[in-house]
């Protein structure tokens, strides 16, 4: 498959290209600001999200208006799967690889970490 379509797939399939590449390549990509923080929404009952792309050509794509000046930022496997934790915690919720028209996956972090430790071997 052509990586620079995975962005038009439907939610189901955007999912697995993310749990596969996360697992293949031991990384996923942020939106990183100056300031040290990493890019969020909220949808419209206020929860926040933060978004994750499988790959930096996706992830670069979207630092645009709100996000303009954020830079794609690679973050290791494990480091991700930790910081899972945190997150949760923090009732943070992580947005799937957005598609094209800017609608993420929403996931649990926890729900999220299961998988992505199922996939890679490690749950």
């Amino acid at each position: 498959m052509e990586s620079q379509k995975a962005d038009e797939l439907p939610d189901s399939e955007r999912y697995e290209y993310l749990i596969k590449n996360a697992t293949q390549h031991k990384e996923v990509w942020l939106l990183h600001a100056i300031d040290g923080l990493y890019a969020m929404f909220e949808d419209q009952q206020g929860q926040q999200y933060i978004p994750v792309w499988p790959e930096q050509v996706f992830a670069a794509s979207y630092a645009i208006d709100d996000w303009e000046g954020y830079s794609s930022q690679r973050m290791g496997l494990g480091e991700f799967l930790d910081w899972l934790k945190e997150l949760k915690n923090d009732e943070i919720f992580i947005g799937v690889f957005p598609d094209n028209n800017f609608q993420a996956i929403p996931v649990d972090p926890i729900t999220l970490k299961k998988q992505l430790e199922q996939a890679s071997g490690n749950g």
